[in-house]
C-alpha cells in the first residue's frame, strides 16, 4: 500500500482530515479545561424572576418544571405562561402551584402574539408580570438542580454583564432514537460550543437556559422584538452584545429532555437545527463539516487507499471516542458510555449537516421562517448598534478556568 496517492481527491481528503483532527484536538483541550459545576458569589443574592413558557404535554414535564420550584435561593418567583387554557401543560402547572403554596408561582394565560415566534411571544406575555431585574429564561423540557438560580445569577455581580448563557446536556428519555439524539447534543453540540467560546468568546445564549438583566433586555426592544426572530436566543445574545453589554458563559449546565420516538423525528429535528444555524451563522454552519467528516473522508480517501488516508480516518475515529469519554467526565453526564456508536453518529451528523445546506425556510410547528428575511433583520439591527464595545466576552468565575 502506498504511503500517499498524489491526486486532487486525495489532497482534498487530507486537507479535510487535517481540519477535522485539528478541531478534535482543540475540542479535547477545551472540554478538558471546562469543568461543569455550580457557582455562587458571596453576598450576591438578587431577587430573580424565572419565566417558563409551556406548551403541550412533553415527557417528564412535571419533573422538569418542579425542579425550578425547589431552588436553593432566598427570593425568586416562577411565572409560567401558556397561550390557551386548553393547553395540556396548564393542568401540570396548576398541580405544581397547589403542591408549593408557599412558593411564588404564577400562571399567565394570554393568547396575544407579538410576532410569528410563538415562544418569544409567550415570553413577552409572561414578562409583563415579572417583578425582578434578573430574569432567568428556560424551556419547559429542561431539568436543573437546586443550584441553578445561584449559578445563573452569579455573573450579574459584574455590572457590565447583560446576559448569561448555559450549555445544555442531552437527557435521553425513551428508546434508541432518543439516545442517539442525546449523543449528538453531548458529543457534537457541547464540544463545539466550548471550542467556539475559547477561540472567539460568546455573543449568543441558548433557549434551554439563559439569564438576562432587565435593562439590557429592554434596550433591545424586549421580547416583542425577539418575537419577530427565527432564533430568539441567538438574537437576544447578539443584540445585547451589540449594545455594549458582556455576554457570559456560565460553568453551570442543565439537562434537556431528548424524547424523539423515531429516527425520522430525530433527523428532522437535527436538520432544522442545521438550517437555523445557517440562518444565524452561515459560514460557521458550512465549516462545521470538520466536526462530522467521516462519510466524506471515506468517499475521498478510501477509493485510492493509502497509509496516510487510512491513518487520518483511524485518527478521526480514535479522537472522537476519546472526546466521547472526556465530555462525560467534564460535564458530569450520567448514563452508559457507548463509544461503538460514535462512528455511526458521525455519519448521521454529516447527513443532517448536508441537508441543512438546502432549503430557505425553517419550520417551527405551524410557523415558517424565511432564512433570507431573518438575515436582513439581523443585519439591520447590527448596523443600528451604537458605537462602543461590541466584543462579547467569556468571564471566568474563578482562577481555575
Amino acid at each position: 500500500m502506498p504511503i500517499f496517492v498524489l491526486s486532487a481527491i486525495q489532497i482534498i481528503g487530507v486537507l479535510l482530515g487535517a481540519g477535522a483532527l485539528a478541531y478534535l484536538a482543540l475540542a479535547l483541550r477545551s472540554v478538558r479545561r471546562f469543568k461543569e459545576r455550580p457557582t455562587r458569589v458571596g453576598g450576591w443574592q438578587p431577587s430573580v424572576s424565572v419565566l417558563k413558557p409551556v406548551h403541550g404535554s412533553a415527557p417528564y414535564l412535571y419533573d422538569c418544571l418542579r425542579s425550578f420550584c425547589e431552588q436553593d435561593w432566598p427570593s425568586y418567583e416562577v411565572i409560567f405562561g401558556a397561550h390557551s387554557e386548553d393547553d395540556p401543560a396548564v393542568a401540570v402547572v396548576r398541580a405544581l402551584i397547589a403542591e408549593f403554596p408557599d412558593r411564588d408561582l404564577r400562571l399567565v394565560i394570554d393568547g396575544a402574539l407579538a410576532g410569528p415566534n410563538r415562544k418569544a411571544a409567550n415570553l413577552a406575555n409572561i414578562y409583563r408580570s415579572a417583578r425582578h431585574d434578573i430574569i432567568v429564561l428556560s424551556d419547559a423540557d429542561v431539568r436543573v438542580d437546586r443550584d441553578c438560580l445561584a449559578s445563573m445569577a452569579a455573573p450579574f455581580a459584574e455590572h457590565s454583564v447583560g446576559a448569561v448563557a448555559s450549555i445544555y446536556k442531552g437527557w435521553a428519555i425513551g428508546g434508541a432514537a432518543a439516545r442517539f439524539g442525546a449523543l449528538y447534543i453531548n458529543d457534537w453540540f457541547v464540544p463545539s460550543v466550548v471550542v467556539d467560546v475559547d477561540l472567539r468568546g460568546i455573543d449568543f445564549v441558548f433557549g434551554a437556559l439563559s439569564s438576562v438583566r432587565r435593562q439590557s433586555l429592554e434596550a433591545i426592544g424586549g421580547f416583542e422584538h425577539l418575537a419577530q426572530c427565527l432564533a430568539e436566543d441567538f438574537s437576544m445574545g447578539r443584540l445585547i452584545s451589540h449594545k455594549g453589554w458582556e455576554v457570559v458563559l456560565s460553568p453551570y449546565a442543565c439537562d434537556t429532555v431528548v424524547a424523539e420516538s423515531s429516527f425520522d423525528d430525530m433527523f428532522r429535528h437535527e436538520v432544522r437545527w442545521q438550517r437555523s444555524e445557517r440562518a444565524c451563522r452561515p459560514l460557521d454552519q458550512f465549516m462545521s463539516v470538520v466536526t462530522c467528516p467521516l462519510p466524506l473522508l471515506a468517499l475521498l480517501l478510501l477509493p485510492q487507499p493509502s497509509i496516510v488516508g487510512l491513518g487520518i480516518i483511524g485518527s478521526e475515529i480514535t479522537l472522537r471516542v476519546l472526546l466521547h469519554l472526556q465530555v462525560r467526565r467534564s460535564f458530569r453526564i450520567a448514563g452508559p458510555v457507548e463509544p461503538w456508536l460514535v462512528p455511526l453518529r458521525d455519519c448521521v451528523s454529516f447527513f443532517a449537516w448536508a441537508a441543512g445546506l438546502f432549503g430557505n425556510n425553517v419550520y417551527w410547528g405551524q410557523e415558517a421562517f424565511s432564512i433570507k428575511a431573518y438575515r436582513k433583520l439581523m443585519a439591520a439591527e447590527a448596523g443600528a448598534a451604537p458605537a462602543g464595545r461590541t466584543g462579547a466576552q467569556i468571564r471566568s468565575l474563578d482562577e481555575g478556568r
